[in-house]
């Protein structure tokens, strides 16, 4: 009875919190102002799950019947039945009324925003544009953070990393094709420089994508060689493992922080010990780790024991699994200061983020509930560790 009083007085008193959000891709307003029941699914990691969206009430069972127990489903169900007004969960029933009742709101071009105002009550959004990196989309509430990845891509003009992107190509206008490591550095740093006065928080790698994420030690003359023709793989593999090494340094110079993908991605050496050797060379630079390091959440918490310039992201997280997200937040509490756990919603519409939003409070009111019951802190104590993993630690890191 204690431990649910106490749930309860958490999760009012985090429903009073504004919220500094460290992580977003939301989408563009022409993008947003199309949405129904069938793309708001889409443009969701419900599209993650193995099954077509439906296109009409008729496919809708087969799909529920499908993934209707998993995380990523349930959190954005939670969240449209709440902004929707929809007493019943998705079906082939309710889904005209579910599209009707989205379509309508959006009608209103401000309503994705008004849900991120109001009902999720951010502050502050820190936006990864990957489609557009360092650029915010048009509303003063995001804070752009600058993907770097392109950087890597650079040994030539033909090479891209997986959103397509090649640095040279983005930025290099009006200059001839740069084919010397020294004059490529200055490009890189000038750019990122350029990319901070223009507002980002940041700089973001999503190298997990592209290739593992193990980045080791790489000479000059190395890395040089990639701009030959017909580089071998060897080459741009030093090359990439130079400039990533050399962006290290002008985020610690910049003193921009440097949130990196850890886990997942392309699963090949993506897990965050990967990094280990990284962190230990740039112990000047501030790195946020994000995504608990999926599947591999042990790595994380290590990571963060060992390295006082390591901050956890718990993005997305909380959408896939409630569980896993309770046992990293529990051992963080226990090896990790306080002031160094964050989290962002990680989505593209605004549904979604209210849905991370309130798995994300379920998590902390289930974890220090439990704290306290066991006598490992006070109420007060739990409410400034949500007051900080909500909003006061982000704001501190991204200077927002």
């Amino acid at each position: 009875m204690e431990t649910l009083k106490n749930k309860e007085r958490l999760a009012g008193y985090m429903k009073g919190l504004r919220v500094s959000n460290s992580h977003a891709h939301h989408m563009t307003d022409e993008k947003i102002n199309e949405l129904g029941i069938s793309s708001v699914l889409r443009q969701s990691y419900v599209g993650w799950c193995a099954m077509d969206i439906p296109k009409n009430a008729g496919e809708v069972s087969a799909f529920v019947a499908a993934v209707g127990a998993r995380g990523f489903f349930l959190r954005l169900q939670r969240s449209l039945m709440e902004l929707y007004s929809m007493h019943e969960p998705v079906s082939e029933r309710t889904w005209e009324a579910y599209d009707e009742r989205i379509k309508d709101a959006h009608a209103d071009p401000d309503w994705h925003m008004q849900i991120l105002r109001e009902k999720c009550c951010y502050d502050n959004v820190v936006q990864d544009s990957y489609w557009s990196p360092g650029s915010g989309n048009g509303h003063g509430l995001f804070r752009p953070i600058f993907r770097i990845n392109s950087f890597l891509y650079g040994y030539n003009k033909n090479a891209a990393d997986h959103n397509g992107n090649n640095a040279q190509h983005l930025y290099g206008s009006g200059l001839n094709e740069i084919k010397d490591i020294d004059e490529y550095i200055a490009f890189v740093k000038k750019i990122i420089k350029m990319k901070k006065d223009e507002g980002c928080v940041g700089i973001k790698s999503a190298i997990a994508y592209d290739r593992h994420i193990n980045i080791e030690p790489s000479r000059k003359a190395n890395a040089n060689a990639a701009f030959k023709d017909g580089a071998a793989q060897e080459d741009i593999v030093h090359f990439q493992d130079y400039i990533f090494d050399q962006i290290c340094c002008i985020a610690a110079e910049l003193d921009m922080p440097f949130q990196i993908h850890t886990g997942l991605g392309n699963m090949v050496r993506t897990r965050a010990m990967e990094l280990q050797p990284l962190i230990d060379r740039h112990r000047n630079t501030n790195f946020v780790l994000m995504h608990g390091g999926y599947p591999w959440t042990d790595d994380i918490v290590a990571l963060a024991l060992y390295h006082n310039n390591v901050a956890v992201d718990l993005c997305w997280l909380p959408l896939l699994s409630f569980q896993t997200t309770c046992r990293l937040v529990n051992e963080l509490i226990e090896v990790c200061n306080a002031d160094r756990v964050v989290w962002g919603c990680d989505t593209w519409t605004s549904e979604e983020s209210y849905g991370a939003l309130l798995a994300v409070y379920e998590v902390l009111a289930h974890v220090l509930a439990e704290k306290i019951e066991r006598n490992e802190m006070d109420i007060e104590t739990a409410e400034r560790y949500t007051e900080g993993v909500l909003h006061g630690n982000a704001k501190k890191i991204f200077k927002l």
